[in-house]
């Protein structure tokens, strides 16, 4: 299985305050990045996207760290060489900052380019809000050369923390359409194989004993049961997408979180039911 399971106090890195109440809002939330793709094949270039990414990271606690020790330096101080000091760091932390999500960004839409689950029309609208994403980050990091002072910088910052809520909103759409994808995929061998089961079931019914036959019905009814409990999860996640798209960063937060939770239970019953299936298999080629 491929995961990449990051747990930080997201917004605390990305948005550091110059000041402890600079942003008390902002701070309080957590945002946790998951990417958790079901089963498939490693693909050459998500792959080395995702090592970019991992690279960029690294690389941006570092620069992030070093902005923190100019910053407290400056604040101590407050010599023009600390203050000349705090501002490169800044404008370096800054830089990272967007580099660092546009790596992001781009192993999700490799990911996309991958997926062979999933709707074309669908593939394309998420890498819509990517590309828009991408253009935001780009213009963002233009204006770096126009930063002059620590106000400068402070302002371009909120910049990118006002957007937060519309960016988060674009990533955590691709990461539930890209393992939805997968999931309806797994749906449709298994219902696949369910109604073959069926039908083949009804062409021999004759040639079971009524034992045999009332042992497989149980087995049929209880592959059925599953697949609708899967349907009604699926039904739950349809409605909650419509949150993704809220004003508000906790309920998309909040809203993801049960996402991710709907669909590990909705594929818990595809694996529960395909259990099953294994067993009437067994059950229709051997015994009485």
């Amino acid at each position: 299985m491929f995961v990449c399971l990051i747990t930080v106090s997201f917004l605390t890195l990305l948005f550091p305050a110059w000041y402890d109440d600079r942003m008390p809002t902002l701070t309080k939330y957590i945002l946790i990045i998951v990417v958790l793709f079901l089963p498939a094949v490693v693909w050459a270039s998500s792959t080395s996207a995702y090592q970019e990414y991992l690279q960029e990271f690294d690389k941006y606690r570092t620069v992030l760290n070093d902005f923190k020790v100019a910053r407290s330096e400056y604040l101590k101080f407050k010599t023009l060489t600390s203050q000349q000091t705090a501002l490169e760091k800044t404008k370096q932390m800054l830089a990272d900052r967007s580099q660092l999500l546009r790596s992001y960004l781009q192993f999700l839409n490799e990911k996309l380019n991958e997926s062979k689950s999933m709707d074309p029309t669908d593939k394309a609208l998420y890498q819509t809000l990517i590309k828009n994403e991408v253009t935001f980050l780009n213009n963002h990091t233009a204006l770096m050369g126009s930063i002059g002072s620590i106000q400068d910088a402070d302002g371009v910052s909120k910049q990118l923390s006002s957007h937060y809520t519309l960016l988060e909103s674009s990533i955590y759409q691709t990461i539930v359409g890209l393992k939805f994808a997968e999931l309806s995929s797994l749906d449709t061998l298994y219902y696949d194989l369910f109604t073959k089961s069926y039908a083949l079931i009804g062409e021999n019914r004759s040639s079971y004993t009524s034992e045999k036959q009332s042992i497989l019905d149980r087995w049929l009814l209880q592959i059925q049961n599953k697949r609708d409990l899967y349907k009604q999860k699926t039904d739950e996640i349809t409605k909650e997408n419509a949150t993704l798209k809220s004003a508000s960063l906790s309920e998309i937060t909040a809203s993801y979180q049960r996402v991710l939770k709907s669909m590990s239970e909705a594929r818990q019953y595809l694996s529960e039911g395909t259990s099953f299936l294994q067993e009437l298999g067994t059950s229709m080629q051997y015994g009485e």
